[in-house]
């Protein structure tokens, strides 16, 4: 494993030392050039991938607490069909609001399988 932070650092000296050059530096790493730049490129920009990921679900997490957590509560948990119809307008909002089918079910406690059918009809 690659220490990114001493390639990074090395970089940055190489870029203020006109003696030194960004390959030298990817060939002390035993890296390519195209290796350096992305490393560089994750220090400075972040690791966008994750931080889109953690946004997301960070807004999922606010949508269940604050709209949907509550109205889920309030459906009666049996089989009548006016609790079947408030649980399927329910999965149908997340899934407006982009949960996916594996989020709504892990928030609702049914399985996937359960979520499609009630997204379908």
């Amino acid at each position: 494993m690659i220490d990114e932070i001493k390639v990074y650092r090395a970089y940055i000296e190489a870029k203020a030392d006109p003696t030194k050059t960004v390959t030298g530096v990817a060939k002390s790493f035993n890296i390519t050039r195209s290796g350096l730049y992305e490393i560089v490129n994750r220090i400075e920009n972040g690791n966008v991938n994750k931080v889109r990921t953690c946004t997301e679900n960070s807004r999922l997490d606010c949508l269940w607490t604050y709209k949907y957590k509550l109205r889920f509560d309030a459906i009666p948990k049996d089989r009548k069909e006016s609790s079947i119809l408030a649980l399927r307008s329910l999965i149908k909002d997340m899934s407006i609001d982009r949960f996916n089918n594996s989020k709504i079910s892990s928030r609702i406690g049914k399985d996937r399988a359960t979520i499609i059918y009630h997204l379908n009809n």
